[in-house]
């Protein structure tokens, strides 16, 4: 995995709850935790080694799981098109 941000025209706020991630039609997603931290942590410029060793202390997971829901979720929001690679024009 290589560095992601969000993707263009797409906002975000954190939340009590979590963070809001609004897309380039204005229809906002609600990420709890933890897969609000793993969009905080990659969008704020965390290497994949760095976030997954927080996200497993963040959420009480081992390495393996860490890294699993983390691709999952990097997954999801890219396929929803709120996330993308750095460098990327998407």
């Amino acid at each position: 995995m290589s560095g992601y941000r969000a993707a263009e025209q797409v906002r975000w706020a954190v939340e009590a709850g979590g963070i809001v991630v609004i897309d380039h039609k204005g229809e906002a997603t609600t990420l709890g935790y933890p897969q609000a931290a793993i969009w905080d942590l990659l969008t704020r410029g965390e290497s994949e080694e760095r976030a997954c060793a927080k996200l497993c202390a963040i959420a009480s997971l081992d390495r393996e799981a860490a890294q699993a829901l983390m691709l999952d979720t990097v997954s999801t929001l890219r396929e929803a098109g709120l996330l993308t690679q750095r460098g990327s024009d998407g």
